[in-house]
């Protein structure tokens, strides 16, 4: 009987280590592609932000 449930606990374990392998690969592949996608979406916004604070005046008073 003790022999079973040292399986039964080795199998849950893998499966666990599976699971958490799993999740972190997932998470590490996200950020691998999101990053690169949240960089140009914050350059994007700052060239916006620089070009409409160099903008001349008249510009300005449009947005205003």
């Amino acid at each position: 009987m003790e022999e079973f449930f040292l399986h039964l606990w080795d199998d849950i374990d893998d499966a666990v280590h599976a699971c958490r392998h799993l999740a972190s690969a997932t998470a590490a592949e996200m950020l691998a592609v999101a990053t690169p996608l949240v960089t140009a979406a914050s350059l994007a916004l700052l060239a916006a932000a620089v070009s409409v604070y160099l903008s001349p005046p008249p510009l300005l008073g449009l947005l205003g």
